[in-house]
């Protein structure tokens, strides 16, 4: 019984191709958790708010600080996220802020990141619900930019 090898051209193919996806994994960018993307600063303006201003969120590990345009309006937390949520969920543990009544609360928000921007919106802490859209009434959304260093 004699051997029969493969033609060449098919051999050239199969290594051609094996190389083709070696070169694109080893090329394609590792995919950052939204846990990472997050941290640093950010700052965003309420789409639609009728009193413009500078809303500002700091990321630091799993605490969280926001500052609303309202000087009155602030939180200190912490967060987890749920990445796999669809829209992605975040959940803040308000651990001080000047309404003594959300202290200890949880506030339940969805939060999406898209072209660098991350928008942002929360219902009031207490209320076990996430909010159903970006877009929902009274539930006015973020959209925040990250500072540069």
């Amino acid at each position: 019984m004699q051997k029969t090898t493969p033609p060449l051209t098919s051999n050239l193919l199969t290594l051609s191709l094996v190389a083709a996806l070696a070169v694109t994994l080893g090329c394609a960018k590792a995919h950052k958790p939204d846990a990472v993307t997050l941290q640093g600063k950010w700052t965003g303006e309420e789409a639609g708010a009728p009193a413009k201003g500078i809303n500002t969120l700091a990321l630091s590990g799993s605490n969280l600080e926001f500052h609303g345009v309202n000087t009155n309006e602030w939180y200190k937390g912490t967060y987890t996220l749920h990445e796999d949520a669809n829209p992605k969920q975040m959940i803040v543990v308000v651990t001080d802020c000047p309404a003594p009544q959300y202290v200890g609360k949880t506030a339940n928000a969805i939060y999406q990141i898209v072209d660098g921007a991350l928008t942002i919106t929360a219902n009031e802490p207490g209320n076990p619900a996430f909010p159903a859209a970006f877009n929902a009434p009274n539930m006015p959304a973020i959209v925040f930019k990250m500072e540069k260093p």
